[in-house]
């Protein structure tokens, strides 16, 4: 039951019925990663992950410039990364590093897909967080345009 209760706290699942948490938490596995281990930018998707315990920094580095990186953010308890990646099955679009140690909640894509197979309103309910994160990240890079 605590994986449940920690899942309807995390935004990505905020607006799912408890059943539908239920469901999706029977998948779910817990997976660490130690100081400095990574998950790279392109890496092929597995799934999605949600930080349970540490700290991890999302970045992406210039195509153009070596050694130029951009911190995207800074993932803590309840955040999750691979979101995008559960819904279009495309490689990773930045890379994920651990702050130390870090535990995680693991939903695997195959398990999510049986779920909205089962259940397609998981989809619906997970679209206005998935939107508020597209948003969020054209409000950053709009930030990042300088004026001419």
């Amino acid at each position: 039951m605590e994986i449940v209760e920690f899942l309807a706290d995390v935004g990505l699942f905020s607006n799912l019925q408890k059943r539908d948490i239920q469901r999706l938490a029977v998948n779910i596995r817990q997976v660490s990663f130690p100081d400095g281990g990574m998950i790279q930018d392109n890496d092929s998707i597995d799934g999605l992950y949600i930080v349970k315990k540490g700290m991890a920094k999302v970045s992406k580095s210039s195509s153009t410039t070596a050694g130029v990186e951009a911190v995207l953010g800074i993932l803590r308890e309840g955040d999750s990364f691979g979101e995008l990646g559960l819904i279009d099955g495309l490689p990773r679009s930045a890379d994920v590093i651990a702050m130390g140690p870090v535990e995680c909640y693991f939903l695997s894509r195959a398990a999510f897909q049986i779920a909205l197979r089962e259940n397609p309103g998981i989809a619906k309910s997970m679209l206005p967080t998935l939107a508020e994160m597209v948003r969020t990240a054209n409000q950053w890079v709009g930030q990042l345009i300088l004026p001419r």
